[in-house]
């Protein structure tokens, strides 16, 4: 049996957390560290039935694999068997053994489960603690999310922006590829990187207006519908925060400018064909700039921002790039570039 102090201890580390992944290593560690099992995972699958991320615990190191893991057809049943029960705890048989399965959290975009594989059957006295110890998870992981989360539209707020974009990156290392090249030396390795990022500012055209003759709770209205749209048209992947007032922030990934282009230029005409109540057409502005990880956080959103502005001077319900400007002499980068410090 553990001292109340371990567990005590195990509870501390993980309610010292503020970013929901580091959150998911710290049960983890708390859960390997306090009973035997052969492994351990975390897994988030969203709405569509998709695999979100796949956290798991195994000789004693982590391992994180992104949305193309497949899991175990008895595993997705089992999830598809404690949804229709409205279960939140399930043990499932298997041919080693055992898997325990407790929903961690669920909201309107994913549901994360915790799967703990034994080869016996969990003795009563740690489904006890482990139970004691998941309520205060749960409990914890829904303060963080109200914390951080935008109480009119359920995105992300501006607070969170700066943990959650450096979580991306780092979530996505940088891939390494050997040249075989006589113009190069031995085994030189150099470096690829594996995505790009764009930062998208959006902002409402003449919502002032709609405030002024319907009313602010009708604006509230209009805000809501557009962070509807905002997430049927962009991949769950893809940060998306209220900024506040009418504006919006999207974090997007996208192969190259013209592909970004083509994915905002959905976005666009989708916001203006919906058929907001008592008014004919909302539209947007948008404001683009590729996402550096050695640009200053604050340098790129007025980057975007003078693209957006760029945006509403051309006449409203655009995009505008903000390499785009650079290359017409309509913009110049800061002088202040690179570097590791956070503004937000």
């Amino acid at each position: 049996m553990y001292h109340s102090s371990t567990i005590i201890n195990h509870i501390a580390d993980f309610t010292s957390q503020r970013n929901t992944d580091l959150l998911a290593f710290s049960l983890l560690k708390s859960v390997n560290s306090m009973i035997s099992c052969s492994s351990t995972k975390i897994i988030t699958i969203d709405k569509k039935k998709d695999i979100r991320a796949n956290i798991s615990f195994e000789n004693n190191h982590y391992t994180v694999h992104d949305t193309s893991i497949e899991i175990d057809s008895a595993l997705r049943h089992s999830f598809e068997h404690m949804n229709n029960s409205s279960m939140a705890a399930f043990t499932l048989k298997t041919k080693i053994g055992y898997s325990v399965i407790h929903l961690l959290h669920h909201d309107r975009k994913t549901e994360q489960f915790l799967i703990i594989n034994l080869e016996k059957k969990m003795a009563k006295e740690n489904a006890y603690i482990l139970s004691g110890i998941l309520s205060i998870y749960s409990n914890f992981i829904k303060l963080l999310n109200e914390s951080q989360t935008d109480e009119l539209t359920g995105l992300a707020n501006r607070k969170t922006f700066d943990s959650a974009i450096s979580s991306v990156f780092n979530a996505y290392p940088q891939e390494y590829e050997k040249i075989e090249d006589e113009r190069r030396a031995p085994n030189e390795i150099i470096v690829k990187e594996q995505h790009k990022y764009w930062l998208v500012i959006i902002d409402i055209d003449d919502f002032k207006r709609v405030n002024d003759e319907f009313g602010h709770l009708y604006g509230d209205e209009i805000l809501i519908h557009l962070a509807q749209i905002i997430r049927s048209n962009f991949r769950n992947e893809d940060l998306q925060f209220r900024f506040g007032g009418e504006e919006f922030v999207i974090l997007l990934s996208a192969n190259n400018q013209m592909e970004c282009m083509q994915i905002l230029e959905r976005f666009r005409r989708n916001v203006e064909e919906y058929q907001f109540p008592n008014l004919d057409t909302v539209t947007v502005s948008l404001g683009v700039v590729e996402f550096k990880k050695e640009t200053f956080h604050i340098t790129s959103i007025d980057y975007a921002d003078q693209a957006l502005y760029q945006s509403k001077r051309s006449g409203k319900n655009q995009i505008t790039f903000f390499e785009n400007m650079l290359s017409q002499g309509l913009a110049k980068k800061s002088d202040i570039q690179g570097g590791s410090v956070d503004f937000f």
